[in-house]
């Protein structure tokens, strides 16, 4: 098992793809112990993608592994923020 793992996230990431989002990231868990997801390219985002995010993390964290976002673009983030969470690990309620 390699150590990280980098998944590129483009488009629509909404309730629409959740399903092949979700095999995508379980795909990627199963291979690396830190799993980041490239939200640069991502133009549409929803609260299923903020929840599917972080059931993930939560199913990496009981595996002993890691699930994190990287250049989130600012749908993700905004995302998130409606979610009242901030989009970076651990997912924290935004202060």
């Amino acid at each position: 098992m390699s150590d990280q793992l980098s998944v590129r996230l483009s488009g629509d990431c909404t309730v629409r793809s959740i399903r092949t989002l979700h095999r995508e990231i379980a795909a990627a868990l199963e291979t690396g112990a830190e799993v980041n997801l490239d939200c640069s390219q991502v133009e549409r985002a929803d609260i299923a993608f903020v929840q599917l995010v972080l059931s993930a993390a939560a199913t990496a964290a009981r595996q002993a592994k890691r699930i994190d976002l990287t250049e989130a673009s600012d749908v993700v983030a905004s995302a998130f923020v409606r979610a009242g969470l901030q989009p970076r690990a651990p997912f924290a309620p935004a202060a």
